[in-house]
Order: structure tokens, then sequence, then C-alpha cells
């Protein structure tokens, strides 16, 4: 079989990317730019490049697609033109998966999506409460799947809302800035440390998940959440990423909002392994302190 992943240039669609393959898959990366790493990070897979919000043609014919590209405030400060351009993405890159013969459609939705969330634990169907344009973003993707899965029976599709993914080089979330302060020596601060957290999925984890979506039958759209098993408070989680990567830095505690857990498990049902949230921020801290090493 063949699979699409788009954002394979970045974090999570890269170790995708190259999970995949490791699998036995036949992996098309879509990547915005070839960068001069490019045959190294993503050795013997077919590389693409393409503007998604532009539009994209597949070459070739491909059995499932893993959406993993998006723009992110952090890279698009400008919420219309990030809005759009995520928009127009998920569009072109659905109906050219649809037009190549794709059956699956994984698509990497956000926590966002949920807005405002004022649960205690939050599951797919969890209220949505103003967004974002990112997370509304991420909702628009999400109904085009539900109108495509309306007319087309044979295709099955998921939206992974996606917690804070770590790993070797992850970034843009709460733990990964966290951990790149404990490895530059600088004060970690952070709030509510004795609520319970597991909003924690390690890169190594969703892949493996990926890996099971597309390679068993799906029906209709459904909408998921991941994290980690048995919560622990985030001191507790914050202490064992510094002990993987062999740091003691000062973390500072300020009063916070609102804490929540999520639930797995839906997701569970669908094949999902959850971590252990206590072992995956110390293997996090490792991998941190072994990925600077390099």
């Amino acid at each position: 079989m063949r699979v699409a992943v788009t954002g394979a240039g970045g974090f999570a669609g890269g170790h995708i990317a190259r999970h995949l393959k490791s699998a036995g898959v036949d992996v098309t990366a879509v990547v915005r730019s070839v960068r001069p790493d490019t045959s190294v990070s993503l050795a013997h897979v077919d590389v693409q490049q393409a503007d998604l919000a532009s539009g994209i043609t597949f070459s070739a014919p491909v059995n499932a697609l893993v959406h993993c590209a998006a723009e992110i405030p952090a890279r698009c400060p400008d919420p219309d033109q990030m809005y759009a351009a995520n928009v127009d993405a998920a569009r072109n890159v659905f109906s050219a998966a649809l037009d190549a013969g794709a059956t699956h459609i994984i698509f990497c939705s956000s926590m966002s999506a949920f807005g405002t969330i004022s649960a205690d634990l939050v599951t797919p169907q969890t209220p949505v409460s103003a967004p974002d344009s990112y997370g509304r973003s991420k909702l628009a993707g999400e109904a085009m799947l539900d109108e495509i899965v309306a007319t087309r029976p044979d295709v099955g599709s998921v939206s992974l809302r996606l917690p804070g993914i770590v790993g070797p080089g992850s970034h843009d979330n709460f733990l990964s800035a966290a951990a790149g302060r404990m490895l530059a020596g600088d004060v970690v601060n952070a709030r509510n440390p004795d609520a319970p957290f597991n909003n924690i999925l390690p890169v190594a984890n969703l892949a493996r998940f990926v890996e099971h979506l597309v390679t068993h039958p799906l029906q209709g759209h459904t909408r998921l959440t991941l994290a980690a098993r048995q919560p622990a408070p985030i001191r507790q989680i914050l202490a064992e990423i510094q002990a993987g990567a062999g740091t003691n830095v000062p973390v500072e505690f300020g009063p916070g909002g609102h804490s929540f857990l999520v639930s797995s498990k839906d997701a569970c049902k669908l094949g999902y392994q959850p971590p252990h949230a206590l072992q995956a921020a110390r293997q996090f801290g490792q991998d941190c302190r072994d990925f600077k090493d390099l």
C-alpha cells in the first residue's frame, strides 16, 4: 500500500513518514520545500514538493492520506491568513487524495478545536467554545471530512484532536518549551503544580497509532482525543522530564487557570495504546538530552 503524508518536512509528519516506511509501507512524503537535509531526514521515501494551499496532484495512486501539514500561530501570526491557508490546504489535499484513490484519511486536528475548555475531562464529545482561528481552521477540515464520508461510503476518516506531541525536536507546546528551558539552564514557569496531568503524547505512540489506522478498515468519520494513561501532578511530570534530561533547573509555580484531563477511551477502541504519563515524561527528557548532544 502507499500512504501520502503531508507536513513530512516537519516534526510529526516527518516521524510518521519515517515510521511508516520502516513498517514496510510505501510513502509519499509531501513537503513545502526541499531543504539540504531532506534527502537524509526522508531517506528512501518518495518526496513530493507542493504548496498545499495552492493545490496538489498526486502523481501515483495512494491508499491513504495522513494530513499533518498546517500553518500555526508561531509561524503565521496573521489569524485570517492562517485560517485561509489551512482551510485551502485541507480542501485541496483531501480532493487530491480522493482523486488518487485514497480510502483512508487521517487528519491531524488539534485540542485547539475545542476552544475554551471548562470540562474536567475532555472527550471527543466535549462542546466547542469560542475556538481561535487555528482551532476554527481545524474544525473546518473536520467538517469537510463529514461531507466526504456522507457521499463516499467507501471512504473512512479519523480526526485526531491532538494534545502536546513530544519527542526529539518537538516544539510549540508547553512541555517542549519546558524541556528546552531545562536544557538551557533557565527557570521553568508552570501552573497548577498538584493538578493531575496527562496531556502528553510521544510522537512514537502517535506514529504507531497512525500505522494501525491506515492498515485497518475505517468507516465514517470519527473524532478522537489522545493522551497518556495514569495521570500525574504536573510537578511530577516536570520532575521526570528533568530526570531524563539530567538537569536540575528551578521550577516556579504560579496561580493557574482551569486544568483538565484528556480521555483516550474512544481511541483505545480503535487500537490506540496510551503511554504511561510519567514514563513518557522521563523518556521525553532523555530524548531531548540525546537530541541536543547530536
